[in-house]
């Protein structure tokens, strides 16, 4: 697969980004998309509750259309109607009522504006609670691990159909199998891994290689068995 079709795992052949877009990142994280996202958009918006990812964030950015503000996702200090694309990934999971958010998203989105939603599947975190117990003190922070139908059903509540679902995130998902296995310190509000070791450089390395000598192959074939996210492409309606 070809890296240029994608922006992290967004795949820009269903979300396709164009110089007149003006686009929300919501709940933005480490900012890993933003520079990526103003090379193609008109204006980028970044929130984060954390201040300290806002400020870590400024040393990074390379957009002068780039925009970071500190805010609840929530609660977005928006007008409304100011965009035509908001992305979410990773974030939702840890909104204790999720429909709050996606109707904060269609207040502030053009009618037939474009979003991507990205949310941890239901079975892998099961998975991973039932293999590591210490998993658990994942559930202080992803409170919102839903089924794909329940999600569906809150995105249309919210006013936004389904234009199709994507599984990703496959290597991450077999990495957390064998961190569950063999318990490792980590940041579940980021899922940054706190302790490093030489296995984690180990398996980063064999199954990158295993992909790109499959020409993706390997990533493609484990995200229809095994995805750790799913990615959810909506539109507004109404």
């Amino acid at each position: 697969m070809k890296s240029d079709i994608r922006i992290g795992n967004i795949d820009k052949n269903i979300c396709v980004f164009s110089s007149e877009d003006v686009v929300l990142d919501a709940g933005t994280g480490r900012g890993l998309l933003l520079n990526k996202l103003s090379n193609l958009c008109s204006w980028v918006y970044a929130i984060d509750i954390n201040i300290e990812f806002i400020r870590s964030m400024k040393y990074i950015i390379t957009g002068d259309n780039i925009r970071l503000l500190q805010a609840d996702v929530s609660t977005t200090p928006f007008k409304a109607v100011c965009f035509n694309k908001v992305l979410c990934v990773e974030v939702l999971e840890h909104i204790r009522d999720p429909l709050i958010v996606l109707w904060e998203f269609n207040r502030i989105m053009e009618v037939g504006g474009l979003s991507v939603i990205g949310v941890p599947t239901w079975s892998s975190e099961k998975i991973y609670s039932r293999l590591n117990p210490d998993f658990n003190q994942n559930n202080q922070q992803h409170i919102s691990i839903l089924k794909q139908e329940q999600w569906l059903s809150l995105f249309r509540r919210a006013g936004f159909e389904i234009i199709t679902i994507k599984n990703e995130n496959f290597r991450p998902a077999i990495y957390w199998i064998w961190r569950s296995l063999f318990p490792i310190r980590y940041d579940p509000s980021s899922g940054e891994v706190l302790e490093k070791k030489l296995i984690d450089k180990v398996f980063w390395f064999v199954t990158g290689g295993i992909n790109k000598v499959t020409f993706g192959g390997f990533n493609r074939l484990g995200n229809k068995i095994f995805p750790k996210s799913w990615y959810f492409y909506l539109r507004k309606t109404e």
